[in-house]
């Protein structure tokens, strides 16, 4: 068995802002309805997902964490593997058997660091997951994983419906374009890149207010409804993805009307594409008051609840705080 190499490592992912084309980064619908690209362009945010790993004794049983959530696995691999909807018992589960690791005392702990709501919209799992695998790959001296891929495939593998980007998002940080190639082959370009650094990255996060709703969603299942849509109609894949390269270049170009005319119309794609359901009726709330300060919106990842994004004039970030908070839910990122 592979024993490990150091004694702890901490590792730290950050959660994202979708931007333009979500949706298309979803494997599933490019495979089924033969869609040769789809297209998303998102930002990281300085929240972030913070994993530990550590050894212990070697008589010390495996234990994962998550404070935030108040929840703790003690046990062995048949005990992990009984956890069949937590996605981290079953990434933790599946990189010690494929890599037959030496797992006795391994202890992971789960942490953010910022205000992550649960389910919010943000790609908070698909973090969790990138920095669980890059802690475990580190602990044991593993190196030439690629992380998203091999979450996505251990998150596919437990029935969930979702995209790749999130994943990218995480292990990338900074300012994404990406392109998710299919049927034939699942492979993904990261066609654009800034550092979180940049100023191209700067110049959005400084326009960028993230919203929490208060309510929650559930990704699998905001992914999966849509498929009647998709299903009459495939070319709304292509209509989403086509948003993505001109948000990413007019965040290049920083051109705050043409990102918000972007924006605008990816999120009239994606209520095309929901039939109206992306957002709830307390998000035209929160989103009509931005409307009438100048900021464009949309819903984070599949809408149906979880947070809001929105671009506009920074100086006006404070009165859209204020005016949100008299509605429902908090700002997270301004």
């Amino acid at each position: 068995m592979l024993k490990p190499v150091k004694k702890s490592v901490i590792i730290k992912a950050p959660v994202r802002a979708d931007i333009a084309g979500a949706f298309s980064d979803i494997p599933y619908f490019l495979n089924k309805y033969q869609i040769d690209c789809g297209e998303v362009a998102n930002i990281s945010l300085p929240l972030f997902i913070e994993v530990s790993a550590t050894i212990g004794r070697n008589t010390d049983p495996i234990t994962i964490e998550t404070p935030d959530l108040k929840r703790k696995i003690v046990g062995d691999l048949v005990e992990l593997a009984a956890q069949e909807r937590d996605n981290a018992c079953q990434i933790a589960l599946n990189f010690i058997r494929i890599f037959a690791l030496d797992s006795a005392g391994l202890k992971i702990t789960i942490t953010s660091k910022g205000k992550i709501p649960p389910a919010s919209g943000l790609g908070t799992s698909s973090a969790v997951g990138v920095a669980l695998i890059q802690a475990l790959a580190k602990l044991y001296g593993l190196a030439g994983i690629n992380a998203p891929e091999f979450n996505y495939l251990i998150e596919q593998s437990m029935g969930i419906v979702g995209g790749k980007q999130d994943y990218y998002a995480a292990f990338l940080g900074g300012l994404n374009h990406l392109c998710f190639y299919g049927p034939e082959a699942s492979l993904v370009e990261v066609v654009g890149h800034r550092e979180v650094e940049s100023k191209e990255s700067r110049w959005l996060l400084e326009r960028l207010l993230v919203h929490f709703s208060g309510q929650s969603r559930s990704s699998g299942v905001a992914n999966a409804r849509p498929e009647d849509r998709v299903k009459k109609d495939p070319k709304i894949l292509k209509q989403l993805a086509d948003q993505a390269a001109p948000a990413f270049a007019a965040i290049n170009k920083m051109d705050l009307p043409k990102l918000q005319q972007v924006v605008s119309r990816d999120r009239e794609n994606w209520l095309e594409l929901t039939s109206g359901y992306f957002y709830t009726k307390e998000m035209w709330q929160l989103a009509r008051v931005g409307e009438s300060l100048g900021f464009a919106h949309r819903a984070g990842g599949a809408g149906n609840g979880g947070c809001l994004f929105f671009f506009g004039d920074r100086g006006k970030k404070e009165k859209l705080i204020r005016e949100l908070g008299k509605i429902a839910g908090e700002t997270i990122f301004s």
